[in-house]
């Protein structure tokens, strides 16, 4: 297993860099024509704010326009396998978070694209997922929320936006390592998920800040702990869910920048340099941490590694939860 897994991510790499026998180097004069930036997630989220503001600074860098195209479904695989199989050529790239790059994988048995189907570009922001509960539910810190849900093992719904989400995979990691027993619910969606939370038709969410900001600031929605390794500027006296007691326990999402593989080199690194640029302006920063997330950058071998750590961390969760989607 280790020895097959070595040579997907071997592959990964290897994409990543363009290094394909026979593929000429890229032309220069490329782009030379508008852009396709396919954001596999529906308009409003995350993904599509960062794949808008992504295409808005790489177009004014290169003078032709990044074009945000959203194929949304199937947790993302839709649109990543519409990346996958376009042509190598620069003109089809991709924003997206880990489904793509590492957990879908396995999740999906009949998944039409692999991850080194991609070549990597850049990692671009991180957002730390968050324990957040409605206002009624009557407990005030994790430790009294898995007491609660063990003396009422029927009592607490909790919500994901989407069966493969990382609100899925964040609240499968939290029971299995509290052991509280919580029912979760998939939404289509995040607009729904935030809704029954703040009306307290779920009890609880671990799901990323920025989308429930609004009900964290009116009151229905209660935030106890941040999946973070170390406390967010943003809620100073919101402690970790490892302070809190679940040790070891940590979720984010990420997103990042990829295009099909065999994508010249020339053209990867020219992506990767714009990327890196844009997200140094000081309108970028800003407004990533409005959103309460991480700024991240790096080069496409920093990706490719970073993607490797999290397959490895994701697919023994995943084993050990027993998520699947059929």
């Amino acid at each position: 297993m280790k020895s097959s897994y070595r040579l997907c991510i071997g592959a990964l790499a290897f994409a990543a860099l363009g290094l394909v026998p026979g593929l000429a180097s890229a032309q220069s004069s490329w782009p030379d024509k508008s852009v396709r930036l396919v954001v596999p997630w529906a308009p409003g989220g995350i993904t599509d704010i960062l794949g808008r503001i992504m295409a808005q600074k790489l177009s004014a860098a290169f003078g032709q326009p990044f074009v945000v195209d959203n194929k949304s479904g199937a947790s993302g695989n839709i649109g990543a396998e519409y990346v996958a199989k376009a042509p190598a050529d620069g003109y089809t790239l991709m924003l997206t978070n880990p489904g793509a790059f590492v957990t879908n994988q396995y999740l999906y048995s009949d998944m039409k694209y692999r991850p080194e189907d991609f070549a990597a570009i850049i990692l671009v922001a991180q957002f730390p997922n968050a324990l957040m509960v409605n206002k009624d539910l009557p407990v005030k810190s994790v430790a009294e929320l898995v007491d609660y849900a063990k003396k009422n093992p029927t009592a607490l719904n909790g919500g994901s936006s989407g069966a493969g989400t990382s609100g899925h995979l964040s609240l499968e990691m939290f029971k299995s390592m509290t052991g509280a027993p919580v029912q979760n619910i998939f939404y289509k969606g995040a607009a729904p998920t935030k809704l029954d939370l703040a009306s307290g038709r779920i009890q609880m969410v671990l799901d990323n800040i920025p989308g429930y900001l609004s009900e964290l600031q009116a009151g229905s929605v209660r935030l106890l702990a941040v999946g973070t390794k170390t406390r967010l500027p943003s809620f100073p006296d919101t402690p970790t869910l490892d302070e809190a007691g679940v040790k070891g326990y940590a979720s984010s999402v990420w997103y990042a920048m990829a295009a099909p593989k065999n994508t010249p080199a020339a053209i990867i690194r020219r992506v990767n340099a714009a990327a890196q640029a844009a997200m140094q302006a000081p309108d970028v920063q800003e407004r990533i941490k409005q959103l309460h997330g991480i700024v991240m950058g790096g080069s496409p071998e920093d990706a490719i590694r970073f993607f490797a750590d999290e397959s490895q961390r994701w697919k023994g969760i995943i084993e050990k939860t027993g998520a699947k989607i059929e």
